[in-house]
């Protein structure tokens, strides 16, 4: 168990990331393009990581590093089996992070980047929240021992974890806190060289966890069987987050939120309400 764990908590993020080239490929064929090498977010790591360091103030670089180390630690705990709830509090201060890395710098366009970022979180931290409470409901928070059959038991909580997804991968109709047509790269805009790696990095582990979150509704005990039944419900997201993005144009930012707090939080509500008839009956 050691051993996988150690292997779920190396090849999770590296996944991640051949899931980004994945999704540029897969983007530049629905638009008649040829698109990047698969490789390629690893090669704009690796060129991050050699550029000089350039940063507006000293806690610049202290968020970003400790954006980067709580969603490792996230990651972590999720690979060796650990409470789900602790997990999610733990990436949420990733994430505030990140926000806080934004706001400590003089620029008017890196604070409107993090407004946005914090809007995003609204967003989607209480649909993610809910959905830790339901799969815990089911047995237990923690990761290691979560029952089997959550896709038959909570499936509208999975499909309530789409537009989650969206909004981590900075997707249209969710793609606010970014919105390339305007704020270039949002809370990043001021980021740059190892710095920028470390925020990418992070962004990778983070995601890498709501990956993990979607891989639990699989048949199976624990995380480390039916594998390929778990890359494969994976994908099936990540391609229906890619092809959302193709087909449909920015939301405005009350109109992300509205429609995360109603349609997210109703499917999942909705789903919890037919798991107790079902009891009562």
């Amino acid at each position: 168990m050691i051993l996988s764990s150690i292997a779920i908590l190396l090849l999770g993020p590296l996944l991640v990331g051949i899931s980004m080239g994945l999704d540029r490929k897969i983007t530049a064929r629905l638009q008649n393009r040829r698109g990047p090498p698969l490789l390629q977010p690893f090669y704009d790591i690796g060129k991050l990581l050699s550029k000089q360091s350039l940063v507006l103030s000293d806690l610049q670089a202290l968020f970003a590093s400790f954006s980067l180390i709580f969603h490792i630690i996230a990651f972590a705990l999720f690979a060796f089996g650990g409470n789900l709830l602790v997990i999610f509090f733990i990436s949420s201060m990733g994430a505030i992070f990140l926000v806080l890395g934004a706001y400590s710098t003089p620029s008017p366009y890196s604070h409107l980047g993090a407004n946005r970022e914090l809007l995003a979180m609204l967003a989607y931290e209480p649909i993610l929240f809910l959905a830790v409470i339901a799969i815990g409901m089911q047995g237990s928070f923690l990761v290691g021992e979560i029952v089997p059959g959550l896709l038959s038991h909570i499936p509208l909580i999975l499909i309530a974890l789409l537009p989650v997804l969206v909004i981590l991968l900075e997707k249209s109709p969710f793609d606010v806190p970014t919105a390339h047509q305007e704020l270039v790269t949002g809370p990043y805009v001021e980021y740059s060289g190892p710095y920028l790696a470390l925020l990418e990095l992070g962004h990778w582990y983070q995601l890498a966890f709501v990956y993990g979150m979607i891989t639990l509704f699989i048949w199976g005990t624990g995380i480390t069987s039916d594998i390929i039944l778990k890359l494969v419900l994976a994908f099936i997201l990540l391609f229906a987050a890619i092809l959302i993005d193709n087909i449909t144009a920015r939301l405005t930012r009350k109109s992300m939120v509205a429609f995360m707090l109603t349609v997210g939080i109703g499917l999942i509500a909705l789903n919890l309400l037919i798991l107790y008839i079902i009891e009562v009956i």
